[in-house]
């Protein structure tokens, strides 16, 4: 049976929705491929009331709230065992609110949160519509979010990231070829520009050399741009330990729009949070937001020291 290897195990919130079931699987995958333990955690919260004083208080867990959670722990325990059989797998109840249940558990030494993006919604389950939003910046390890299973098509088997040299968006790279690496597929690492349109005078012959000029700065500027990314590329190839072959990808556009385009054929796209580095286009704390709200594949968020 597969155990842990060093690299933190998985954490998996589940609710019985179907979108749970998706990130359940796509966990137990990602566990087998790392050789890693499987947590499954449902978080069981109940409606808050407000005490004597005003303050608030959270209600126990009525009985049949906390059944239903069992044997939703229950039924996933036998669907990993059934799919995975060499992953080791764990259940637990936590009597807390959902988000607060997967961030304690990612502080428990976790190498990996997952999370779907729509849960059941009530407060018998993880809503892990809120949930998503709620961990993805805060957790102590990479948070992937999977979504619903009719938004995800076939995929290439790619990793694909978003490069701005920020601390984040290096530590999104060197996760990036960690997966790409375990996967045994390519890595996509591309880096985001809005260009400026030159302004031309109509009618003024001294003018006709401008758009020339402008293609070939732009031509210059995107070929330093590429450099630049393959630098740090190679620099965090060096610190992950993994050297995937790795394309790069220097696109005009939002950095959310083209990860989001990009993302459409990728098993799995890898954004930082919060990034603004010497390459100030991609924005990885807006962008990663943008990311999660509009791709149909699983998509990674990654903050500089989770990873």
């Amino acid at each position: 049976m597969i155990g842990h290897s060093g690299n933190g195990h998985i954490v998996v919130g589940v609710d019985g929705s179907s979108d749970s079931t998706v990130a359940l699987d796509w966990a137990a995958g990602e566990a087998r491929i790392r050789e890693a333990r499987l947590l499954v955690l449902y978080g069981l919260h109940v409606s808050v009331a407000v005490g004597p004083l005003g303050e608030a208080t959270v209600l126990p867990a009525m009985d049949d709230l906390r059944r239903t959670a069992e044997d939703v722990l229950a039924d996933a325990r036998r669907r990993v065992a059934e799919r995975t059989p060499d992953v080791q797998v764990e259940t637990r109840l936590a009597v807390l609110p959902p988000a607060e249940a997967l961030l304690q558990a990612a502080r428990d030494d976790a190498g990996l949160v997952v999370v779907g993006t729509r849960g059941l919604g009530t407060a018998a389950a993880l809503a892990l519509g809120s949930v998503s939003s709620q961990v993805a910046p805060h957790a102590a390890c990479p948070t992937v979010v999977v979504p619903s299973p009719e938004d995800m098509p076939p995929d290439d088997g790619s990793v694909v990231v978003g490069v701005d040299g920020s601390d984040h968006g290096e530590a999104a790279l060197r996760f990036a070829l960690r997966e790409a690496a375990r996967r045994s597929t390519g890595l996509v690492a591309v880096h985001a520009y809005r260009a400026t349109a030159p302004t031309l005078p109509f009618f003024d012959p001294g003018h006709t050399d401008v758009a020339a000029e402008a293609d070939h700065r732009h031509a210059q500027a995107v070929s330093r741009a590429e450099s630049a990314v393959r630098q740090l590329v190679a620099h965090a190839a060096g610190a992950a330990g993994a050297e995937p072959d790795v394309t790069i990808r220097v696109e005009e556009g939002s950095a959310g729009d083209v990860l989001v385009d990009l993302s459409q054929d990728a098993a799995l796209t890898v954004v930082g949070t919060r990034g603004r580095g010497e390459l100030r286009a991609a924005l990885l704390g807006s962008v990663s937001r943008h990311v999660l709200s509009h791709a149909r594949r699983p998509v990674a968020v990654v903050r500089a020291g989770a990873a």
